[in-house]
């Protein structure tokens, strides 16, 4: 331990203080900051967070772009243009890694036969010139048929009853020939169902009768030598395949005839598939006398093959590039000429005397010929002087530089059904949808707050009867509401703004009820009041001010809500729509919104999935970030957080 002395000796004295500032005159320092105000607080609080400036950000590009991309894109988005209707996404730079290259990818194409190779075996469909298809993606595939055409092949073919008949036959014409005992007639029979089922085989003797050649009973491969039955050797033409049976269910399934000559190579009659299935059904026979027709079924095809083909094509250069017009009018095609006088010019075409050549430059390649004129009477007073001379031109046109483009376009998202360029499609929504959300939520606001500041200043009786009143309209079923108005106004534009302010000012009255509760028993409105100030005054200028940061934000929130209702009931085909305008204040806004968009695109989900996905990835980017917009307004406005950071 230390001693007492020890610490007394270690102390320091009284003499050896000195006062540093004692020579000095010190003064309080001057504030370098400036006061904060209310608002600045909030601004500085919302800027705090990124996330809050990043959405805000979002949300201005998204106002921005609706504004100024429906005025400075030059595609269209006015004009039917079926044409160029679905085509896919297509953008610069990702076509190159194979990401949105306009291609578009088809199914169940027919094959034309004489397109085979034979070398890969793959033919090519006939729907579409080979030179836009990208050949790596072409595969061919076989698949069932049931159709009576030709590119039907193979199978087999029913002759079946009719419900409550005993008979059905079919008739086969065939080259003339004397039958001898060289002649063989095969029949492939693939199936036979019914009690007591007879396929005869029947010929026509010397004497012009049918006669049964033989009769089958069940499945199998049979050949029959004809002069076996017959009795004469006078020629006959025609077969006859007779189903018999006292089962109505009864049915013969058949793969092919044949009639042969031993003595040819060449078989007489050979028939399989489709042109088995051409044989002529026999109908309206009376064979026992009674006045009743006794054949009566259905002959058809059954389990035919059909080649198919699966492939990719440049959507883009089929509907750009060079096409055959088959019909192109006089009135277009002499406009073209004056609008392209410098470079169409006229030479004769060596291959086609009906036709000419146009230099390179001009929208149209070729003239193939020129149709029959046609004279109208104009004035339908029946004077040939007065007669209009048209006709039509079957050319050859490149497509892009008629209209316009030096180049084929890019359409980033693709186009609509109508050929509309769905970029600038979804941005004129995005404006028709915020503009509509934006005076609605004006008119639910005004309404809202103007309803809410007389219930909560008055408050008693006054504020009980609104309340009542406002649950009233609260609990009606926004359907109900829907179907109402639709019954009495019709589905449109009239519908969808009454159903989106019958009770969309509801909540808005209420916050701005709950902030006068809070504020009009203050002291500086109770100071107001005393020195003789009106209840307007109190209301707009003292009371209203300081809950406008609450109102402001739940105002703010109310604007996606109108927006995505909006969308939801165009999406369900109540609100506006092609055809339609929304005219609010002389503000014109076109029928198409997010809403009318996705309901344009739901049909088309499996085919066509981006008319769906642009408009919804759209609206979604919009609900969020406008949602992350307010509710930063919320918490820069919250008096209780002022100060902090």
């Amino acid at each position: 331990m230390t001693d007492k002395k020890d610490i007394k000796e270690e102390c320091i004295e009284q003499e050896q203080f000195n006062f540093v500032q004692n020579e000095k005159r010190i003064f309080d320092k001057k504030f370098d900051t400036k006061p904060i105000g209310y608002f600045k607080d909030a601004m500085i609080r919302f800027t705090k967070n990124r996330g809050n400036v990043v959405a805000s950000i979002i949300l201005g590009v998204i106002i921005l772009c609706s504004i100024f991309v429906p005025i400075l894109s030059p595609k269209n988005a006015e004009v039917l243009e079926e044409r160029v209707a679905f085509l896919p996404p297509r953008i610069p730079l990702l076509e190159d890694i194979g990401i949105a290259t306009g291609y578009k990818s088809k199914t169940d194409q027919q094959v034309d036969m004489d397109t085979i190779d034979p070398e890969t075996g793959l033919g090519l469909p006939a729907t579409i010139d080979s030179q836009y298809i990208i050949m790596d993606t072409l595969t061919n595939y076989w698949v069932e048929c049931t159709e009576e055409d030709e590119l039907c092949i193979g199978g087999t073919n029913i002759l079946r009853l009719d419900s409550g008949s005993t008979a059905v036959a079919v008739n086969t014409a065939m080259k003339t020939y004397m039958p001898s005992i060289n002649s063989e007639i095969t029949i492939i029979v693939d199936e036979m169902f019914g009690e007591g089922a007879e396929l005869n085989l029947m010929m026509v003797d010397g004497f012009g009768a049918y006669k049964v050649v033989a009769t089958i009973t069940e499945a199998g491969t049979y050949t029959i030598n004809p002069f076996d039955t017959l009795t004469s050797l006078f020629t006959f033409t025609a077969i006859r395949l007779e189903l018999r049976s006292d089962d109505a269910s009864s049915y013969a399934s058949l793969t092919s005839i044949e009639v042969n000559d031993t003595t040819q190579e060449e078989p007489i009659l050979f028939l399989e598939g489709f042109e088995f299935s051409e044989l002529e059904l026999v109908s309206g026979v009376d064979l026992d006398d009674d006045g009743e027709p006794d054949y009566a079924g259905s002959w058809g095809r059954s389990q035919g093959q059909r080649l198919m083909s699966y492939f990719e094509y440049d959507a883009y250069a089929f509907v750009f590039g060079e096409k055959t017009e088959n019909v192109f009018s006089k009135s277009e095609y002499e406009q073209i000429l004056i609008d392209y006088a410098d470079v169409c010019v006229i030479s004769p075409d060596p291959d086609n005397a009906n036709g000419w050549l146009f230099s390179e430059g001009c929208p149209i390649v070729k003239v193939i010929n020129q149709t029959e004129s046609v004279w109208v009477d104009t004035n339908k007073d029946g004077l040939r002087t007065d007669n209009e001379e048209y006709y039509n031109y079957k050319l050859v046109l490149n497509y892009a530089q008629y209209k316009g483009y030096d180049e084929i376009p890019y359409y980033i998202f693709g186009t609509t059904s109508q050929g509309k360029d769905l970029f600038k499609m979804i941005w004129i929504g995005a404006r028709t949808s915020l503009i509509l959300g934006l005076i609605v939520s004006a008119i639910n606001i005004s309404v809202g707050i103007l309803f809410g500041a007389v219930s909560g200043y008055y408050g008693g009786t006054v504020d009980l009867i609104m309340q009542r009143f406002s649950e009233v309209i609260g609990r009606i079923p926004w359907l109900v509401s829907l179907s109402i108005f639709t019954a009495l106004v019709g589905p449109g534009q009239t519908t969808l703004i009454l159903v989106l302010i019958i009770n969309g000012w509801i909540g808005i009255a209420s916050i701005t009820r709950t902030q006068f509760y809070r504020y009009k028993g203050r002291e500086y409105v109770l100071a107001s009041r005393t020195l003789g100030a009106k209840d307007g005054r109190l209301i707009f200028r003292h009371i209203l001010p300081n809950g406008i940061g609450t109102i402001i934000t739940s105002a703010i929130l109310s604007i996606p809500y109108v927006i995505f209702t909006e969308s939801t009931l165009s999406y369900l085909g109540f609100g506006i729509g092609h055809g339609q305008s929304l005219n609010i204040f002389g503000f014109e806004l076109t029928g198409a919104s997010i809403g009318v968009l996705l309901n344009d695109g739901r049909n088309k989900m499996r085919t066509e999935p981006y008319l769906t996905l642009w408009p919804a990835i759209v609206i979604s980017i919009l609900m969020i970030t406008f949602n992350m917009f307010g509710n930063a307004l919320r918490d820069a406005f919250n008096p209780a957080l002022r100060g902090s950071e």
